[in-house]
């Protein structure tokens, strides 16, 4: 099981152990990986904000590939003192999703991920299951999002992917779905790695903070589930300020039922932010956003669902 936050390695009860010649051969593997990794802008060591003997403004050129064992337990969320002894060869317990995200913070391609799964005992490489496919999202829901039009609305999991979306939704975060990667179609990573959506929010710091608060909240929930820990992972590994906030205090912004954008097509709009429980589907969420009825925002929404598609990055 990966930790919520990096404070301790995965549980003994998820994974076998290894031979010696098991561990020196997966040890030397990660090694490799590690040091032909490329450094991540932002990722400092525990105890060398500024980088110390390796680079930085103390050290002279900054480095430009490998990392640190700090920055692979940082990046990962799991204990620097298992991951230390696992590149030494010694005799710890490795799940698979230790080993998910491990493969998410060195950045391993197919092939490698592969060798780090055999490498590591567990046979065939265990990939994440895809994500929920559309028809997972009741006719009903269906239905209840297109009525909300011109309303932004769209139904999420407890890791926040989008599973379904109205056309309001689509026109307002530039065309969601469209040509993107199902691993990205994610309200964090959409808020944290697409220029598009995050200027979309003028307070984009405030919902950062929020939407990774209430990641943390489900976080008991969803250790156990493989696409959490590689969200996570990723998350981390792509992107500075989630690693400040989900490695940071615990500090929740002031409830708010209010969300503001700015679109380039129709200026400021605020809407009213509402989350629905979807009956019968554990961890389904409705989202919407409301304009209030005769507002200039419900005009603007209109004009803007109307509009060929063409803003935005698919």
């Amino acid at each position: 099981m990966l930790p919520a936050r990096g404070s301790r390695g995965p549980m003994a009860s998820d994974a076998g152990v290894m031979d010696e010649r098991a561990r020196r051969e997966l040890a030397s593997f990660l090694r490799s990986c590690r040091e032909r990794a490329g450094l991540l802008e932002g990722v400092a060591a525990a105890g060398t904000p500024d980088g110390g003997p390796d680079g930085g403004p103390d050290g002279g050129a900054p480095r430009t590939r490998g990392l640190r064992p700090e920055e692979v337990s940082v990046l990962s969320g799991l204990s620097l003192t298992w991951y230390t002894w696992l590149e030494q060869g010694r005799s710890v317990a490795v799940s698979e999703p230790a080993l998910r995200a491990l493969a998410a913070a060195l950045g391993l391609g197919p092939r490698d991920r592969a060798e780090l799964f055999r490498l590591a005992g567990r046979g065939r490489v265990a990939e994440r299951p895809a994500l929920p496919p559309a028809t997972a999202v009741g006719a009903d829901v269906r239905l209840l999002l297109e009525s909300l039009v011109p309303n932004p609305a769209f139904v999420v999991d407890r890791c926040f992917d989008v599973l379904a979306w109205n056309r309001a939704a689509s026109a307002l975060a530039g065309g969601l779905g469209r040509d993107r990667p199902p691993a990205e179609l994610n309200v964090l990573w959409l808020v944290f790695n697409e220029p598009w959506v995050g200027g979309l929010l003028p307070d984009r710091d405030a919902e950062a903070a929020r939407l990774v608060a209430e990641l943390r909240e489900v976080s008991p929930l969803e250790m156990d589930n493989p696409r959490f820990t590689e969200l996570v992972a990723s998350l981390q590994r792509t992107n500075g300020l989630f690693r400040d906030l989900w490695n940071g205090p615990d500090a929740r912004p002031a409830p708010s039922a209010v969300r503001r954008f700015r679109h380039p097509d129709t200026g400021d709009l605020t809407l009213t932010h509402l989350r629905l429980a979807v009956e019968g589907t554990p961890g389904h969420s409705v989202v919407v956003h409301l304009a209030g009825p005769g507002s200039p925002e419900e005009g603007a929404l209109r004009r803007l669902c109307d509009a060929p598609a063409g803003r935005g990055r698919g």
